[in-house]
């Protein structure tokens, strides 16, 4: 029915969507998961045609989906927005009526068909006691029952649903997830939903589809097949425990515990970073209980204001200058107060080169350094930064590719230190 081939998407120069591909049975639920900015919203819009790809096609019995028409597209598929706004104070019945447009011929009113189809969407969703309010008055969550009773006014073949359940409360979550596979189940009607629900997704769906972090597919199956402890912590980087529903035998997810706080001394941390480099990982360390210490960075620096926002003791340089050598010390004397140095993933130019001397000082001193993801792309110093980092690893750096895998190391530190004890 739908067909995804080899699908790339950028906004910009920033690539969203890599290499997808993903065939859409007729009458299948498929839920797309994955963490937040990895593209599953805008997989929905290539769907529907919104978009363009900029690599790849998106196919609809063989037609790629950007050449339809608005109304051959709305004959074919129905939306429920993740948006919970809407721009006009129309009543709701109005509202859900204009789920009515592909069905139109001509500038005529609503036929007996059209009404029936309405007030069936509004008893359906829970909302026809809301029929003559206004849009502008509901809740968030009545509102989203009145977007899917717009959609299933439509009466297409296929639903598309953008986080359709986030806003509404356990009751219509639970009653919104039985009309789905009612209308899968009854009518044939082909699902494709994104969502945060891991369980909810588990409860309805042929297949799930992972979506990694970088846009690109991580894994496609059965619940039973995605739903393994390594793909959920390799996309959320979360540890997870994977069990089945007593009730229903469809998988449900556990998050783990990462470490017990109060029973482990945990090390004390310096980190180097600058121009947002170390974001991440210096709200995952102060969130995880750890004593870090900060710098050199110039003042204004994105990373500069988060530390000093966490309370962090930070080495700060004037803006746009290079680092001194006033800050310099200050920097090594906290990089030799601290049990582990670790290295953002820097751009590294003329200007703070030398803090790679820090590097270079920390392992002669014995304290571990942890390299985030090195790059030579992010090298703007003709290759000389690149050389050092080289040699820093030679000479026992570690290299972590991300956040997550510093967290990692830092755990294997502390686990080791609880056994000598």
């Amino acid at each position: 029915m739908i067909r995804v081939a080899d699908l790339h998407f950028s906004y910009a120069r920033q690539p969203v969507l890599r290499g997808i591909d993903l065939t859409v049975e007729e009458g299948e639920i498929i839920s797309i998961l994955g963490p937040n900015g990895c593209g599953k919203s805008t997989l929905l819009q290539l769907l529907r045609g919104v978009l363009v790809p900029s690599q790849g096609q998106v196919l609809w019995q063989g037609q790629d989906a950007f050449r339809l028409s608005r109304k051959a597209m709305a004959q074919l598929v129905a939306v429920v927005p993740q948006s919970t706004q809407t721009p006009f104070s129309y009543p709701v019945r109005e509202m859900v009526a204009m789920g009515r447009f592909a069905r139109k011929v001509g500038f005529f009113g609503q036929t007996a068909a059209d009404r029936l189809a309405v007030e069936k969407a509004l008893a359906v969703t829970d909302t026809i006691h809301l029929a003559e309010r206004p849009g502008s008055d509901l809740s968030g969550g009545e509102l989203q029952r009145v977007l899917l009773a717009r959609a299933l006014a439509q009466e297409a073949p296929v639903l598309l649903l953008d986080e359709a359940t986030s806003h509404l409360d356990l009751d219509h979550r639970l009653e919104i997830s039985e009309l789905l596979l009612r209308l899968n189940r009854e009518q044939g009607t082909t699902v494709v939903q994104v969502s945060h629900d891991l369980d909810q997704a588990a409860e309805i769906s042929d297949r799930i589809l992972l979506l990694a972090a970088n846009g690109r597919s991580s894994a496609l199956g059965t619940p039973v097949e995605v739903y393994t402890p390594d793909n959920l912590k390799q996309v959320f980087r979360v540890e997870v425990k994977v069990e089945n529903n007593p009730y229903t035998g469809a998988p449900r997810t556990y998050p783990v515990k990462r470490r017990n706080f109060l029973s482990q001394k945990l090390p004390r941390i310096h980190l180097l970073c600058g121009g947002g480099s170390g974001g991440e990982l210096l709200r995952k360390l102060h969130l995880a209980g750890y004593e870090v210490s900060v710098g050199p960075v110039n003042r204004g620096d994105s990373d500069q204001i988060l530390a000093c926002a966490l309370g962090l003791e930070t080495v700060t340089e004037e803006p746009f200058c290079p680092i001194s050598p006033t800050a310099m010390q200050a920097a090594m004397k906290l990089c030799r107060q601290a049990e582990l140095l670790i290295v953002s993933p820097t751009v590294w130019g003329p200007g703070n080169l030398a803090c790679l001397d820090l590097v270079k000082d920390s392992l002669s001193h014995r304290i571990p350094v942890v390299l985030t993801d090195p790059n030579a792309e992010r090298d703007f110093t003709g290759g000389k930064a690149w050389d050092i980092i080289q040699k820093l690893v030679g000479a026992g750096a570690q290299i972590a590719a991300d956040a997550e895998a510093v967290l990692e190391i830092l755990n294997g530190i502390a686990r080791s230190k609880k056994h000598e004890r």
